[in-house]
């Protein structure tokens, strides 16, 4: 009887570590799940940061921060893109603070110091829109820049144009039309199909009393835009 029992509690111990090396494993696989489901979705939030727009971009890109996963330069374009999305909502006030934290995370990003210039132009902050295009031009335009919906790569010239486009407006808050038309000028020679800078160097030039440099270039833009 004694060695029966015996016999009975190795096997009865043996099915009860089987049971718990089986258990284990279950919860190892449970556990690398949850962590592969856990980056997925954290590269889901960094794509959809970066290419989808409004709310559903805004949510993403504060979980992409929020998840600790990104550093520096990529940490910082997860702000700039909400800043971007921020920006688009007329909310330039989040915007102005996001765009702080990517250049607090990498102070030569050039396009966030152009965005910055654009929310500031908006606020009719000419001061600190002309400081911050200024910061962009002398930086020179940052690798890969997109296009505004983040589907279109731009070239150096196309992007330094819009920073030169941005500063003329500025110029012009400041009532500097000299400057304004300067810049625009300038942005010109870099892309002559940048419309925009050829309807407020028209708008300039109609303020120097310059109706017919105003008119042709106002007829440019009416062409470029057939």
């Amino acid at each position: 009887m004694g060695a029966r029992n015996d016999r009975s509690g190795v096997v009865a111990r043996g099915v009860m570590l089987l049971a718990s090396m089986r258990l284990a494993s279950m919860l190892s696989v449970s556990v690398l799940l949850v962590c592969a489901s856990a980056g997925g979705a954290v590269a889901d939030d960094a794509e959809d940061c970066a290419y989808k727009s409004g709310d559903v971009a805004i949510a993403a890109c504060t979980r992409a921060i929020r998840s600790g996963r990104y550093r520096g330069h990529a940490l910082a374009v997860k702000y700039a893109n909400r800043g971007s999305e921020w920006s688009t909502k007329h909310d330039y006030d989040r915007a102005l603070a996001d765009y702080a934290e990517a250049l607090r995370l990498d102070p030569n990003y050039a396009d966030v110091h152009y965005d910055r210039c654009v929310a500031y132009n908006r606020k009719e902050d000419y001061d600190g829109a002309l400081a911050a295009c200024n910061q962009a031009i002398t930086l020179g335009p940052s690798a890969h820049a997109l296009n505004a919906t983040g589907d279109t790569r731009l070239s150096a010239d196309r992007s330094q144009s819009d920073y030169f486009e941005q500063r003329g407006l500025a110029r012009y808050g400041k009532k500097d039309l000299d400057g304004a038309i300067t810049d625009y000028t300038e942005a010109l020679r870099l892309y002559s199909r940048n419309s925009g800078a050829l309807k407020v160097r028209a708008q300039a030039y109609l303020d120097k009393g310059d109706a017919a440099r105003a008119n042709a270039d106002t007829e440019a833009a009416q062409q470029l835009a057939k």
